[in-house]
């Protein structure tokens, strides 16, 4: 972690100057007309006053993104030339709310600090490494013979599959493989590297060599097979099992699955600690693990002559290890998953001997090659067709949010209990049937007793399962819990109180994809499912873009009731999103003052605009809610501006203006907003400002803060400190930040006053 944290602190160094890295090219691809490379052994140094600086900071390494440019050809570029590049460094983005994928810390475990967008290249030294060059045209080759041969669908499967590509792969099959649990065929592993080893095995011996001499030509072709994929950690870790494995029986010695995993293990987390958190390398292990040390188990409880006994061992093992794990990572389940899992798994090896087919036929003559194609072609048809049947099902995915230590140690409990029941059970059955045995002829003399059927051993596992499931499901909300996204330059407000959830806006006019990579994640990781009552402030889109996405893209997420602008209800933005709602199920209503939402202690009421008030513009629509939750109460006040706040305080809706005590700052705290009459008025004890970091308006307006300083209030911004958290009893309120940590916390003050 000091090392991580000296690269950040080196990292910041260069960061917003013109830099050159000098450096060796590990990787090329190129994708869309965009050459990236991957340097290591890197020296920099950066533009400071016209000169060059040296840096002292050697990152393991870096990727670099760059379009041809007049001086050097893409194509002169290879495995092991030095090269230096010239242009602007970016940073990797981290994690900035609830859910969303930390870039910043995968690619750092992965070895990878930064990007950096090249402007300019040279080439140092021209020597290129003969055998990684040869992988690389390799892999070039056969990409381009699976995607001439087979579908463009299947040529992204077989790619990903075989070559470790996964850059074809269409975003819905993606997700249909992902939400269904068999995400993992997408990906090399010990399934795949296993299929491929044996196979190199096989053949070998087959052309006359020995143990030794099949083991170790097996062992040396597999490590080459792992570099041409990529040598994720996954193939990593399968490569090193394999070579183990032939290693075993070159010696004549029994292969351990277990003490293989373990060494692999200890080899990935020697080369980078930090690999062990990823999600998939977990996902790698734990299956491993699983079938090397609580399938032979299960197995030897069902009865290895049993039907189907090692597969539903193995699944079911597999399933026990990698729930808490895929709830942890992803968020969701998919509860379908283990019978698909026996369903396709068999079928893998024909999708590979496809795929592997493709290229080598494809090679002689394009008919062949397609020929060579049809046998995944109809498996992979097969997939899809039971992949949308279980996605059709009831309950085909559930979302369970990022369970909390405390769920993942009872469900340690859990599957312990089960464990030693099983063994127990075991055992008892064992003993009953050495006392039901003759003495003397070893026949039956008495019927069995003490004996569980096959049928009630598997409706046992299939209540264990059910019941894991119920345990990692999300604990309710204790108290109001709000969150103020990091949306960027927009907004987005979500609470959770006495089991409703309400989302407050949800757009962005910064983050392009919010819904998919912000918003929807962000309501996962916290069990949300359901949002009872979504409100749109006004018809802007950086105030209603997830909110869109989710109505219109994420059929894993419900909104029941959809509030929008009454005085925007004739705009087509609010049109198209009103039709969405519909189209979805919400019950879609045109909010205006007086109206009020309650549920339990939680009640949200709309203070402006009414019907008879005119609008300037669409900021001016903006609805200004009033939440109450005991002693606490928020103001939301969308985009209004000054003229809008001097309307609503005309209204005179004091005192439910004075006893606000945490202010939504407006128009993400812009000098038009938050005048000095209305900060008077309200007068809160704290401020959220919801801006993006850098955004070209300038805020929050200088003023505004200022304003904030002179009556004393603490302001937590998003751009600064990420997602801003809220969680109150009704009495005390305690603040939290995302990214940096910052915390504050207090009672209702203007109530002690009193």
């Amino acid at each position: 972690m000091e090392q991580l944290r000296e690269r950040d602190i080196r990292l910041l160094e260069i960061t917003g100057y013109y830099t050159e890295v000098q450096g060796s090219i590990l990787s090329v691809a190129e994708e869309k007309g965009v050459v990236s490379l991957t340097l290591k052994n890197n020296r920099i140094r950066k533009m400071m006053k016209g000169k060059w600086e040296e840096v002292l900071y050697e990152p393991p390494g870096i990727m670099v993104s760059l379009k041809e440019y007049e001086g050097t050809s893409l194509k002169s570029l290879g495995i092991g030339q030095i090269v230096a590049v010239r242009g602007e460094v970016q940073p990797f983005s981290q994690a900035r709310n609830p859910g969303e994928f930390d870039f910043k810390s995968y690619n750092q475990s992965m070895g990878v600090d930064f990007t950096l967008f090249a402007e300019e290249i040279d080439i140092v030294e021209a020597g290129k490494s003969p055998l990684l060059e040869f992988l690389r045209k390799l892999k070039v080759h056969s990409k381009a013979l699976l995607y001439r041969d087979a579908t463009e669908t299947d040529a992204g499967i077989f790619t990903a599959a075989v070559l470790g590509d996964k850059m074809g792969i269409s975003r819905d099959i993606k997700d249909l493989y992902q939400k269904n649990g068999i995400a993992h065929l997408l990906a090399i592993s010990g399934l795949h590297m296993s299929f491929i080893g044996l196979s190199f095995y096989k053949l070998i011996k087959k052309a006359g060599a020995g143990f030794w001499g099949a083991g170790l030509v097996s062992m040396v072709l597999l490590i080459l097979y792992g570099i041409l994929t990529g040598a994720s950690p996954s193939v990593v870790r399968a490569g090193v099992m394999m070579c183990l494995g032939f290693y075993a029986a070159c010696l004549g010695r029994t292969y351990d699955l277990l003490s293989a995993a373990s060494l692999s293990l200890f080899f990935l987390g020697f080369q980078s600690p930090s690999l062990l958190m990823q999600g998939g390398v977990q996902l790698s292990f734990g299956a491993v693990f699983a079938i090397g040390g609580i399938a032979p188990l299960i197995q030897s409880w069902l009865g290895k002559d049993s039907l189907f006994s090692g597969s539903i061992s193995a699944c079911f093992a597999v399933q026990m290890i990698t729930l808490p794990v895929t709830a942890f990572h992803f968020y969701q389940i998919p509860p379908y998953g283990l019978i698909l899992n026996l369903l396709v798994i068999p079928l893998m090896g024909g999708v590979l001997c496809s795929g592997l087919g493709v290229i080598a036929f494809g090679s002689l003559s394009p008919v062949l090659g397609t020929a060579a194609a049809g046998t995944g072609h109809y498996i992979l048809t097969l997939y899809e067709i039971l992949l949308n049947i279980a996605g059709e099902m009831p309950g085909s995915n559930i979302i369970m949010g990022r369970p909390g230590i405390r769920t993942l140690l009872a469900y340690g409990v859990l599957l312990t209990v089960c464990i030693f029941m099983m063994k127990l059970l075991n055992r008892v059955e064992k003993e009953a049937e050495k006392k039901n045995m003759d003495p003397v002829g070893g026949n039956e003399s008495t019927p069995e007793r003490g004996k569980i059927s096959y049928v009630g051993k598997l409706l046992f596992l299939a209540g264990f399962y059910i019941l894991s499931i119920f345990l990692l499901l999300p604990e309710p909300v204790k108290g109001l819990e709000a969150w103020f996204l990091d949306v960027g330059q927009g907004d987005g407000i979500l609470l959770r109180a006495d089991d409703a959830c309400v989302l407050i806006d949800g757009g962005s006019s910064s983050k392009k994809s919010l819904g998919e990579y912000t918003l929807s994640p962000c309501l996962k990781s916290l069990g949300v499912s359901v949002i009872d009552y979504a409100f749109v402030s006004h018809g802007d889109l950086d105030h209603l873009s997830g909110v869109k996405y989710l109505l219109e893209s994420c059929e894993d997420i419900q909104i029941k009731n959809l509030y929008l602008p009454y005085h925007g209800r004739d705009e087509e933005m609010i049109q198209s999103l009103a039709a969405l709602g519909e189209n979805r199920g919400a019950c879609v209503q045109y909010l205006t003052e007086g109206d009020v939402m309650k549920v339990g202690k939680l009640s949200i009421t709309c203070l402006y605009p009414g019907k008879d008030d005119v609008p300037t513009d669409v900021n001016g629509e903006s609805q200004v809610l009033k939440m109450d939750y005991g002693d606490c109460h928020m103001l939301f006040t969308g985009d209004m501006g000054e003229r809008e706040e001097q309307n609503l305080l005309e209204k005179n809706k004091d005192p439910l203006l004075s006893e606000v005590n945490v202010l939504k700052t407006a128009h993400h705290g812009s000098k038009y907003s938050s005048s000095q009459s209305f900060l008077d008025a309200v007068s809160p004890v704290w401020a959220v400002i919801s801006y993006g970091q850098g955004n070209s308006y300038g805020h929050p307006h200088k003023e505004v803060l200022e304003r904030f300083d002179e009556r004393s209030v603490t302001v937590f911004g998003t751009g600064m400190s990420g997602a801003v958290r809220l969680e109150t009893d009704g009495t005390r309120v305690r603040f939290s930040t995302f990214v940096d940590g910052t915390r504050n916390h207090g009672y209702n003050e203007k109530k002690e006053k009193e």
